[in-house]
């Protein structure tokens, strides 16, 4: 009870101070009922259990009255169904065994089984019997009378096979009773006077201690003669979850990397013990009547502000070391963190769980409510312009673009969804200009509008703003985080905020926008029509971040992001630019030539300061953060590196002269990457890296955007390599695994390296087989440490 009443006291501090909590991993309680009059937790979950049991149906409706008295009849009746023998009742009504309880009485059935069972326990009051519940001494039971705490401590105790001779003698009738019921546990939380009335709320208390007490003399809780089984603990995944025959309300549990599902009768569980290490509690019927979380450990529940390859940056700025290898629990399966972080977005939930002893045990990302309804703020002023959203909730947070933010932080034309689950007010300023072109099924009930050739979904708030327009006119759609459309407005209310990556084919664009905007398929869309640009101008777009518009069906306007490069250099570890501080969920993106912009992380970042010189673009949002970075080949990471295999390639005809072009690719770990054309003067067989460009010979190979050749040091021994223990994901193979120390320099080594047998021309399948077959090793790195370098390749003899 301690421990419940500080969990409670945690958490409604944390609410208080707007701080992140906390608090023990038990904290999650699940304890609700179908009763609606009961407000204690305790008292909630115990009736619950009950409820679901069959040992109590409560006092009509949803009511329970948890500080009504129960009579000795209500009693019996609760204690014959806690045993599982309410079936047994009718074949015992037509009995007089008590002379004020008669055959035509409603509890004679419950009382006159009750007298007939034996238990083998010393009679109450004094009496002599070994039947579950006595008379009073007169040959009358009393039905009506009010049970007392040591009338029903001691029914308990019977059913629990605890009798006269397990019962040290006292003084009192009740005294041993109470005794050994307390040593036991099964009077945990409820204390009273022997001789005081013990309320519905109370009784249900006890009848649920008395669920999980082992009875005299035996290995495992009450529960299980009735059929029912508590499990060994599991990490919940969904309390919403839906079973193969498409029942609904389950709970999902995963347990090393079995899942299993199982069906409840129970009130809707609380989402906060999802992600959480706990038991299930079955019935007979093998249906969840309870969950109990464990009580060791704890949970800490963060805002992502930006992730690493081994840590998390999270709102305030702390960093949460997290390994590699982390289990991390998402949408109902298990992944590794490292496999998972290059995909986490600014503004994401994630609970840390930690063991006793402090040690990050897992991640649970819990799943975001899609979102079925929006709101837009089409005025601001004071107060929350979506206080419609978010009810009668409190303590909610809200996350604009990804960035923790305020009400002071809201625009006109905004949109916000709600998660209930999560309590976050998403809110975005993600805006889409074009041709309304298309609409399904129909302009009354727009499900789905098409713009600049992408159809995207749409939300009911937006049903009304659509009306006003017509197929043919330039709309400006206003879209949740998510790409789904809120609402709808002139496009000269508001003009396009979406941002995107062009990739030109003649004077068609395809735009893919920076954002991870979904169509209602699920599919990530692109933006595209033709431009009217000229073809000169056309090729100068290849490659570059736009904004999009059009005022035209099926033709795409597009507009050079005007944000202009850095004014002074980047502070990686103080993450500032010019002095200026970085927005917390800023992008970075890296692109070699007029190569594809890529995204990349600070951990690929190997180099202390970036100089503005390789800075191309600084984008603000609305703000005036910084809040988009594109670099100018900085990390090498956007390379693929092996041995040059130089070549010719076909491209077309010139009269009657067939047009040759020097190409070039690389083999590495015995793959070969894209043939690209070039006019460099490369030897076939040296170690180098190469960068593809979006511009293209006769529309189908790619130019080469750049290339390094590699450098190296010879005589490098297994010593001089240190290994920090990270293993790179498969969405960030580059992320830095140690470093080589040499005479004169420390090089990172990227994760990715290939590492190769020069004598019989093999590839190894890692750098521990490269380094166990030889002591004596070349390394071959792109650039020096201070300018981003790494180790690429690795050659043994």
């Amino acid at each position: 009870m301690k421990l419940k009443r500080l969990i409670a006291t945690l958490l409604v501090v944390a609410t208080l101070c707007g701080l992140t909590a906390v608090v023990p991993a038990s904290a999650a309680s699940g304890r609700a009922s179908a009763f609606t009059d009961i407000s204690d937790p305790q008292v909630a979950g115990a009736a619950e259990i009950l409820r679901l049991l069959g040992v109590v149906n409560g006092t009509g409706g949803s009511s329970f009255n948890p500080s009504g008295t129960l009579t000795r009849a209500e009693f019996c009746k609760m204690a014959v169904e806690v045993m599982g023998k309410g079936n047994e009742a009718a074949a015992q009504a037509n009995r007089t065994i008590f002379k004020d309880v008669k055959g035509g009485n409603w509890a004679s059935g419950y009382i006159n089984l009750a007298a007939s069972t034996p238990i083998g326990a010393a009679g109450e009051e004094g009496g002599s019997s070994d039947m579950l519940m006595m008379g009073k001494g007169d040959a009358t039971f009393g039905p009506g009378d009010v049970i007392t705490f040591a009338q029903a401590v001691t029914v308990m105790m019977r059913i629990l096979g605890y009798g006269a001779k397990d019962i040290a003698t006292g003084s009192s009738w009740y005294g041993g009773y109470l005794a050994t019921a307390n040593t036991i546990g099964l009077t945990e939380g409820v204390s009273l006077s022997w001789d005081s009335p013990i309320t519905r709320g109370q009784t249900a208390i006890l009848f649920e201690n008395m669920l999980y007490t082992k009875p005299n003399g035996g290995k495992d809780p009450y529960l299980t003669t009735l059929g029912g089984k508590i499990l060994d603990e599991a990490i919940i995944l969904s309390v919403d979850a839906t079973t193969a025959d498409n029942t609904t309300g389950a709970i999902q549990t995963i347990a090393g990397e079995t899942v299993s599902v199982y069906k409840t009768d129970h009130v809707p569980f609380d989402a906060s013990l999802c992600g959480v290490r706990a038991k299930l509690v079955l019935d007979k019927e093998e249906k969840v009547i309870a969950i109990t979380p464990s009580t060791s450990g704890s949970q800490r529940t963060v805002t992502v502000v930006a992730p690493e390859i081994n840590y998390l940056t999270v709102s305030g700025g702390e960093k949460l070391d997290v390994p590699t290898e982390t289990p991390v629990y998402q949408d109902g399966a298990m992944k590794l963190y490292k496999d998972i972080y290059i995909n986490l977005k600014a503004g994401v939930q994630v609970n840390f769980h930690y063991s006793a002893t402090g040690k990050l045990e897992y991640l649970f990302i819990p799943t975001a409510d899609t979102a079925e309804t929006a709101a837009v703020a089409k005025a601001t002023g004071s107060g929350n312009p979506f206080s419609s959203l978010v009810g009668g909730d409190t303590g909610y947070r809200i996350v604009k673009n990804g960035v923790t933010a305020s009400i002071a932080d809201i625009r006109q034309y905004d949109v916000a969804t709600y998660d209930k689950t999560t309590k976050t007010l998403q809110v975005s300023d993600l805006r889409l200009t074009g041709v309304y072109e298309n609409v399904s099924p129909s302009p009354a009930t727009p499900l789905s509008v098409t713009v600049l050739g992408a159809t995207l979904p749409v939300l009911s708030s937006a049903y009304e703003d659509l009306a006003r327009f017509k197929i043919g006119d330039i709309v400006t759609l206003l879209l949740t985080a998510d790409g789904q459309v809120a609402g709808a407005v002139s496009s000269s209310e508001a003009k396009s905020t979406t941002v995107g990556v062009v990739k030109m084919d003649g004077k068609y664009a395809v735009v893919t926008p920076l954002m991870d905007l979904r169509g209602p398929d699920g599919e990530k869309i692109t933006l595209k029509g033709e431009t009217n640009l000229s073809d000169t101008s056309a090729a100068k777009m290849q490659g570059q971040l736009v904004t999009v518009s059009s005022s035209k069906v099926n033709q795409i306007t597009l507009s050079r992001l005007s944000g202009s490069g850095a004014s002074g250099t980047l502070d990686v570890n103080k993450r500032t630019l010019g002095g200026e501080a970085l927005a917390d969920n800023v992008y970075l993106y890296e692109r070699v030539g007029n190569g594809a912009p890529a995204s990349i992380t600070f951990s690929q970042l190997t180099r202390a300061t970036v100089p503005s010189s390789k800075i191309s673009y600084v984008g603000k949002d609305y703000a005036g953060r910084i809040n988009i970075i594109v670099f100018d080949d900085v990390t090498g990471d956007q390379y693929t590196y092996g041995i040059a295999e130089t070549g010719e390639v076909s491209g077309g005809s010139f009269g009657e002269e067939t047009i040759v072009n020097a190409s070039v690719k690389v083999n590495s770990g015995g793959t070969d990457s894209e043939m690209l054309i070039t006019g460099a003067n490369i030897k076939n067989g040296s170690f180098i890296g190469i960068a593809a460009s979006l511009d293209t010979v006769n529309k189908s190979n790619h130019k080469l955007a750049n290339w390094v050749e590699l450098k190296s040091v010879a005589g490098v021994s297994r010593a001089d390599f240190e290994l920090n223990g990270v293993t790179p994901g498969k969405d960030n193979p580059t992320t830095p695994i140690g470093t080589v120390t040499t005479s004169n320099k420390i090089i990172p080594i990227a994760g990715n390296v290939a590492c190769y047998n020069r004598t019989t021309k093999k590839w190894f399948a890692s750098l521990d087989e490269a380094r166990a077959y030889s002591n004596s090793l070349t390394i071959y790195y792109d650039r020096t440490p201070e300018e981003g370098g790494k180790v690429r390749l690795i050659v043994v003899e």
